[in-house]
């Protein structure tokens, strides 16, 4: 939530401080002794760490990296240049990935991870590489940092030599999960600047957001808003209950989230019209700083190719867990005021084994509901369209894994001729597959928290119109004119435009905003 209440007012703040998560990666791999030394240090402010992964020459293909770090006795002298790095220029510490091993080291094995504390160098330098023109972010320090023979302490490596790869992915299935805040934060804002000018502008003897197409336009984005906050939400809670499975978790998550609000970018900005291209200085000039600005989620932690690449690879591994997974009490998973126990980052693991509990829910749902009464907002033949359309995301699921498997199976014994020139092999096909995954992980951790707070919150939420439109969707993350029925877009639209002019955030739940220019925000 803080992440998305920031981003909502300005990604380059957003995104600035986001670098302080990376310490975390001293509680994943690090000891008692250096958790207590950085504790001390972040508490007492003034950290300002760096993710330093990526070098030029290399993209995301971490495990081919250059960059060294030497062991010299009691000391390490890392050598080499990351780039594009967040705050590379202006951290104060630096987390980086250096080869350790020689040519005999598994290439899994070939580097290690040090935190560095730029002012406990003992010889050589650190030094910023110039900023790096960009599109959006324009106030972050988006640049690079050099290393030229650095000496540091031997107790800057986090884990054991050769672990680096292995907790840098761990790092990044856990951040991969909070960039859904960044999503979320830049959504809300998009969407409220176009429907707050659409509601004042007079078109046609009336509010231009009341012209039907521009209407359900509207109501449509705020819907994605909707599902894609259930999908954060429900990772959110299952960061703290199911950590070891967010090798696949992470990644569906960070996809289908970006996707949906990017694809609302899309909606808004034909919806807005020609004032989405002018530099006018009115306020919509907000929607066209938080386009350029928001469209780095899809692209930093992952981009949207590695992060389908990462479920492709587990496909095998969850269509062998599929259908094995234990019954148990899913209220903890998706009920939202359901104490939750402490974070634990040590137990990312890089491999899930195929385990993902928001599938895993799937039939108790289907149970659930199957035992729901009718209520005064969502009657029997709701109930009946939402039963089915719930068995259909069972159907859905089971053919899905069934096609990845025949995939994998087809490209075992009919490989490639000829053989690529490249050891990234992934059948395009898996990662169709992986993408429609998404989708249906969106439905079904909607459909989870629709069951579990039907009880908690209001009357909009409770009737389940809004669940029967995105279920409908044969892909959630996208929609079409004349997708939704025109009760329930007019619905959408009131609540949107109650919580927006209620200075509300575009919630399931009552989230109140602070007045513009107010220091605190009031308390609901």
């Amino acid at each position: 939530m803080l992440t998305r209440v920031i981003a909502r007012r300005d990604m380059n703040v957003a995104v600035s401080e986001s670098t302080q998560v990376w310490m975390m990666l001293a509680w994943i791999g690090g000891t008692a002794e250096q958790q207590a030394k950085h504790a001390a240090s972040v508490l007492h402010g003034g950290v300002v760490p760096c993710l330093a992964y990526s070098e030029p020459e290399h993209g995301a293909d971490l495990a081919a990296n250059r960059f060294v770090a030497v062991p010299d006795g009691g000391h390490y002298v890392l050598s080499g240049e990351k780039w594009p790095i967040n705050r590379g220029r202006t951290s104060t510490h630096v987390v980086v990935l250096g080869t350790t091993g020689d040519d005999t080291t598994p290439a899994k094995r070939l580097q290690s991870m040090f935190l560095v504390d730029r002012s406990q160098v003992l010889s050589g330098t650190v030094t910023g590489v110039p900023r790096v023109p960009t599109h959006g972010l324009r106030g972050c320090d988006i640049s690079g940092v050099a290393f030229d023979d650095a000496r540091v302490d031997a107790s800057a490596r986090l884990g054991a030599e050769g672990e680096g790869l292995e907790l840098a992915l761990r790092g990044l299935l856990i951040t991969r999960t909070f960039c859904t805040g960044l999503s979320l934060g830049t959504g809300d804002t998009m969407l409220r600047t176009v429907a707050g000018f659409l509601s004042d502008r007079i078109l046609y003897d009336g509010a231009a957001s009341e012209i039907p197409y521009v209407s359900e336009s509207l109501a449509n984005a705020y819907l994605s808003l909707l599902v894609a906050e259930c999908e954060s939400l429900v990772a959110m809670r299952g960061l703290h209950l199911y950590t070891e499975q967010f090798s696949i978790w992470g990644n569906l998550t960070k996809v289908q989230v970006a996707r949906m609000v990017d694809f609302n970018t899309k909606v808004l900005a034909r919806t807005l019209g020609a004032r989405y291209f002018m530099r006018a200085p009115e306020h919509v000039g907000t929607f066209q700083k938080m386009l350029r600005d928001g469209a780095v989620v899809s692209v930093f932690d992952g981009s949207e190719p590695v992060c389908l690449d990462s479920i492709a690879l587990q496909l095998p591994a969850l269509v062998k867990a599929h259908g094995h997974d234990r019954d148990e009490d899913w209220r903890a998973l998706y009920d939202l005021g359901a104490e939750l126990p402490a974070f634990e980052p040590h137990r990312v693991s890089v491999f899930g084994r195929g385990r993902d509990a928001t599938f895993a829910s799937l039939p108790a749902l289907i149970d659930r509901l199957a035992a729901l009464e009718a209520s005064a907002g969502c009657d029997e033949d709701r109930l009946a369209v939402l039963r089915a359309q719930a068995e259909h995301l069972r159907q859905e699921l089971d053919t899905l894994l069934a096609r990845a498997h025949d995939i994998r199976r087809s490209a075992v014994q009919n490989p490639a001729t000829p053989a690529p020139e490249t050891g990234k092999t992934t059948p395009p096909a898996l990662l169709r597959v992986a993408e429609e995954l998404s989708d249906l992980h969106a439905k079904i951790a909607a459909l989870g928290i629709w069951l579990f707070n039907r009880d908690q919150l209001d009357a909009f939420f409770a009737d389940g119109a809004w669940l029967e439109a995105a279920l409908t969707r044969h892909k959630v993350r996208e929609y079409g004119t004349g997708d939704l029925d025109p009760a329930t877009a007019r619905a959408l639209v009131d609540r949107m435009n109650a919580q927006r002019t209620g200075h509300e955030l575009f919630s399931l739940r009552t989230v109140r905003l602070a007045a513009p220019g107010a220091r605190e925000a009031t308390t609901a």
